[in-house]
């Protein structure tokens, strides 16, 4: 039996029991109960429960449920004496494998129920011998089975009877009502669950509510048919799209019931159907399904045609000036989309970016020119491509100056770097305006030197790459920027760009003054360098006391030529440090590291002990499990001591510093145990001694 989906992250909700399968095992303190909901028809009442804990479904799986039905009304009057009986029969439990088999092949939900309550195994395989992570895939894998049973039953009603969680009683009359109690068959010593009831008769018939908000739109080539999914939830678990050709017969087009796999911020639900003819109008409805695989009355339709969407846009290709008054334009369009095409219209507005209003509408698709007037100082015009189905293309604005002494704006943006070969790399910002022809660059070696122009012919990109000389006495070198039209207007001039030449002497070294331990801290002074272009000193910390390789760590920067001094608070006890300092000039250069200076602090002796350590009998499991909390840093073991009440402690185990959780297995009935708990730490110190008495 193979399990078809692959469902990462699932919500089950059952009234309001909801369980997320990436939970945590809950504390043993979380009443463990059962959930039950009830659906009146006419001649039946149907029945679907769950349980709120893993284990108790694992439990349940093994010895069922009782259902008791109490008679309580008759003919709209209480009973004297109540008319209680075990409807069940026997105890309900999920079928045998055998009765599956037919099921499972024309029902994908009871598929993924039969996996999860008798399959091999929902992991992969791990040969891990460490029993403590046995146990937690253990627990991850009942998590799953149990996640996943939930989520099936709750989307088909006949798999929840198959699996030993829905009845349906026949055996009802109209002038009666009942309290159905639903009780647990587990024996008391293995788990106590709560058990649930519900009052209801024949006549207590609830008519489903309409799905809502329903409704579809054409999005790339697909239908994308939307709807409301977690106001109704107490209602519905599932839903059925149907689909019409005519709006009188509709067929459902999903092969499982549609529902919400992830918890997400949006209240609602879609799904995306491939169009099967474009140009053809289609109607979509929802039904919805209940717990109990009951039908709503179908949603509001939808209507949707899909169509063949413009992928081209047209481009205006010639912009003919016939006098000061009127232009010709020109334009192309991709001849295989040519026959998507309704109409053009022309569009015109006084800057690029708009507004753009309608001048001339309804133009043939047919047509590639057309002559427009009067014309302003400056035009921008667009061409608007519609298809037959109100999609539309709109081209690139074209300009049309008939007189232009206007100038491009001045250029913005520009900014550059110099490495230390000299080379300079110069980007800027790209003006905006349609009649651009290019950039001129100029260069200058001073403030006041007259700039000069670098390149031969108009840039027409938006960088450059110059070379200075860098054995020159000049600390920097200036740049403008100008841009021109396609009739020569110049700009006004860029800001100047300076740019400082790389500095390639690094600075001198700084000078410890001082240094003192006190209070498990360590305080430094120093003398900064007595470079010009000083920027900032650095305070690096080595940690040398079980190796000399470790790397250097920066602890502290200061740009403030004031501050001389520092305080390192981040020690620990008995551990040996070499402290050294470093400056950094205004090109980034650094100098070379200061002597080290070598610090022993003193050790601590005694360390805090493990906490919160609590132990788990499981004689069922023949195993004791113990747990703590333990945090602290530079312990490098947890040795474990074991003992009988009349015997001494002996070391048992070592454990890592960051295990939280151990499991004895090597154990005598009806003995007392003691453990006791040390963790050791790198400088030698230990933690204080922890015990505590087990009873097996």
């Amino acid at each position: 039996m193979k399990l078809k989906y692959c469902i990462l992250y699932i919500m089950l909700l059952f009234g309001s029991l909801s369980i997320s399968i990436s939970a945590q095992e809950k504390s043993t303190e979380t009443p463990k109960k059962i959930v039950v909901k009830a659906f009146a028809k006419k001649g039946a009442i149907l029945l679907r429960w769950a349980v709120t804990d893993k284990y108790a479904w694992k439990y349940s799986n093994q010895y069922g449920f009782v259902v008791e039905r109490t008679t309580v009304l008759r003919d709209g009057k209480p009973l004297t004496n109540p008319e209680k009986s075990i409807i069940s029969g026997d105890t309900i439990r999920p079928r045998p494998p055998k009765d599956w088999e037919s099921f499972i092949q024309q029902n994908d939900m009871a598929a993924i129920a039969a996996q999860a309550i008798y399959g091999e195994t929902f992991q992969v395989d791990n040969q891990e011998e460490n029993q403590l992570l046995r146990v937690f895939y253990e627990s991850e894998e009942l998590d799953r089975r149990f996640g996943f049973s939930l989520f099936a039953i709750d989307q088909d009603f006949k798999v929840a009877q198959y699996a030993g969680l829905g009845y349906v009683d026949t055996d009802v009359k109209e002038n009666e009502k009942y309290l159905y109690n639903i009780k647990s068959a587990i024996p008391k010593e293995r788990m106590e669950l709560e058990p649930s009831g519900v009052f209801i008769s024949t006549k207590d018939i609830e008519e489903l509510p309409q799905p809502s908000d329903f409704f579809g739109y054409f999005y790339k080539n697909a239908f994308v048919l939307v709807w409301e999914y977690d106001q109704l939830l107490p209602y519905y678990t599932a839903y059925n799209l149907e689909r019409s050709e005519d709006g009188q017969v509709f067929n459902k087009i999903n092969d499982v019931p549609i529902t919400k796999l992830a918890d997400t911020p949006y209240s609602g639900v879609s799904y995306t159907d491939s169009i099967p003819q474009y140009g053809k109008k289609y109607w979509y409805r929802i039904v919805g399904i209940n717990y109990f695989s009951e039908t709503s009355p179908p949603s509001e339709v939808a209507e949707l045609i899909g169509f063949k969407e413009i992928k081209t846009e047209p481009i205006i290709s010639g912009t003919n000036i016939i006098s000061e008054n009127e232009v010709e334009l020109e334009w192309t369009f991709a001849e295989e989309e040519q026959w998507k095409l309704r109409k053009y219209e022309l569009l015109r507005a006084e800057k690029a970016v708009g507004p753009y209003k309608t001048v001339i509408d309804s133009i043939s698709p047919n047509q590639k020119k057309i002559t427009y007037g009067p014309l302003s100082d400056i035009n921008y015009f667009k061409l608007k491509a519609f298809g037959k189905y109100q999609d539309y293309k709109e081209s690139p604005p074209a300009m049309v100056q008939p007189i232009d002494s206007i100038p491009p704006k001045k250029p913005q943006g520009l900014e550059g770097i110099v490495d230390t070969l000299g080379v300079v790399a110069l980007k800027w910002v790209k003006n905006t305006e349609l009649d651009l022809k290019g950039y001129d660059i100029l260069r200058a070696y001073r403030k006041d030197q007259e700039f000069t122009k670098l390149n031969k012919a108009n840039l027409i990109n938006e960088s450059f790459i110059d070379s200075i000389d860098m054995t020159s006495f000049d600390k920097a070198v200036y740049y403008r920027l100008i841009a021109l039209d396609n009739r020569y207007n110049e700009s006004v001039p860029s800001d100047t760009l300076v740019l400082k030449k790389p500095d390639r002497i690094p600075p001198t070294s700084p000078v410890f003054k001082t240094y003192e331990i006190k209070e498990g801290a360590v305080d430094f002074s120093w003398v900064n360098s007595s470079s010009d272009d000083w920027e900032a000193t650095v305070v690096y910390r080595k940690n040398v006391t079980d190796s000399i390789t470790q790397p250097w760590e920066k602890i502290y920067q200061t740009s403030i030529d004031s501050i001389t001094s520092f305080t390192d608070t981040k020690t620990n006890p008995g551990r040996k440090y070499q402290y050294t300092l470093i400056t950094v000039d205004q090109s980034g250069l650094e100098s070379e590291p200061t002597p080290p200076v070598v610090i022993v602090m003193p050790g601590k002796l005694m360390q805090p002990g493990v906490k919160g350590l609590y132990a788990t009998v499981d004689r069922e499991g023949k195993f004791i499990q113990l747990t703590w909390r333990f945090k602290e840093e530079n312990a490098v073991e947890i040795q474990v001591y074991r003992k009988r009440v009349e015997d001494s402690f002996t070391l048992y185990k070592r454990l890592a510093p960051d295990d939280k959780g151990w499991i004895d297995q090597n154990l005598t009935p009806n003995t007392t145990y003691k453990y006791a708990f040390k963790a050791v730490f790198n400088d030698g110190s230990v933690s204080e001694w922890k015990e505590i008495e087990v009873k097996y």
